[in-house]
């Protein structure tokens, strides 16, 4: 998976022992958005897991951590192991993404589908049935006329 202009990564690497003593949720013990990566969700998380064991302040050594990242395009991954994965696991884990990222897509076309629809019957002379029946190869009657009922 390789970054295009428009795909962002962000993560958050939390510290559990640590919150339990205090320190709270609120603020992640390291967190960036905006990350240039050139690679998948879950190797951004196991890169900042091993950086973070290597580097990380004297407070959190031994302690164990880990990090949740995602792209802008709805991809996410929670690692706790810095493990590489082997070829197969990480053939797993680009499909796991791109999947993530075409569920997210699809709910943005849906929205973008209903939002078209409400606005046809609001600014045109269209029926809630004309439009249902227009819709009718990618969304079902009944639920065509739901949406524009919301």
């Amino acid at each position: 998976m390789t970054n295009g202009a428009d795909l962002e990564f962000s993560y958050e690497l939390r510290v559990p022992a640590a919150a339990n003593a205090g320190e709270g949720w609120e603020k992640p013990a390291a967190s960036a958005d905006g990350v240039d990566w050139d690679g998948t969700v879950h190797d951004l998380a196991r890169f900042v897991l091993a950086v973070w064991q290597v580097d990380c302040p004297k407070r959190y050594r031994g302690l164990p951590a880990y990090v949740e990242a995602r792209n802008n395009l709805g991809a996410y991954a929670e690692i706790t192991d810095l493990t590489p994965a082997d070829e197969l696991v990480a053939a797993l884990e680009v499909a796991i993404e791109a999947s993530q990222m075409a569920d997210v897509a699809s709910d943005r076309r849906r929205q973008e589908l209903e939002d078209a629809m409400r606005d046809v019957r609001k600014f045109s002379s269209y029926s809630r049935n004309n439009i249902a029946h227009r819709v009718r190869g990618v969304m079902s009657r009944p639920t065509a006329l739901k949406v524009m009922k919301e």
